[in-house]
């Protein structure tokens, strides 16, 4: 019964995780690139007792949809890959490429963060800014850089860091230009779609009532059977 109780609590809390990450999914919906996020019980062995099983979170990489803002320095990856982004704490990757200019005419993300490309840091310096399907970036018809754009053999095994990730132990490859297209002048949009969102928010609420009335249920039993217990042992 104890066991029960176990597992009907760790239930619990993968639900209570699941609505956290439901939460956060609906928080992006309208920001760029972001990737939604659910949590699922993993049996660590062939045991299927609660002390066996672990939480893991998947992240779905699935496209978002591409739409047109017609910014030149809004940039969307249509198919595999990521934009790299030095941080203070090391290269990072995202699908946002919502970009600006820095005050000395670098090409950096909404927060600062200089975008690199094949050479490093790109400078803008110029009017008019063209990039190519290849990602390679014209500045008043002189070309300034190429957007690095990578892939992982992994994605999953990517440390999540809100709206970009760290590598980890995996190395970055570059990315084949024939396989993926950028498209200037536009965003990919979060992969959240609200309606399996709210679905699912639905079905883990209902998930969690169950299993708590299952819990207060069994606590009850077990009350039971110790009045009785206490009760013979009286006798």
């Amino acid at each position: 019964m104890l066991r029960g109780i176990e597992r009907l609590a760790n239930d619990m809390k993968a639900r209570i995780l699941g609505q956290e990450l439901i939460a956060n999914n609906l928080a992006n919906v309208n920001t760029a690139g972001f990737k939604s996020q659910r949590a699922f019980k993993a049996i660590l062995n062939e045991s299927v007792s609660a002390s066996n099983t672990t939480l893991r979170l998947y992240t779905s990489f699935e496209q978002g949809p591409i739409e047109q803002t017609d910014r030149p320095l809004d940039v969307a990856i249509n198919g595999e890959g990521f934009f790299v982004i030095q941080t203070p704490y090391g290269e990072r990757y995202t699908r946002c490429g919502a970009f600006t200019l820095s005050q000395s005419g670098i090409l950096t993300t909404l927060s600062g963060e200089p975008v690199l490309g094949n050479g490093g840091p790109i400078p803008i310096d110029g009017q008019q800014v063209t990039i190519g399907k290849d990602g390679t970036i014209y500045v008043d018809g002189d070309e300034v850089g190429t957007l690095r754009i990578v892939r992982f053999e992994d994605p999953q095994g990517l440390l999540r860091e809100g709206n970009r990730f760290a590598a980890g132990k995996q190395p970055p490859i570059p990315i084949n230009p024939e396989e993926t297209e950028i498209i200037q002048g536009a965003l990919e949009r979060s992969n959240v779609n609200p309606i399996d969102e709210m679905v699912e928010m639905i079905n883990l609420h209902r998930n969690f009532e169950t299993a708590q009335r299952s819990i207060k249920l069994q606590d009850q039993s077990a009350r039971q059977l110790i009045e009785q217990a206490g009760r013979i042992g009286q006798r």
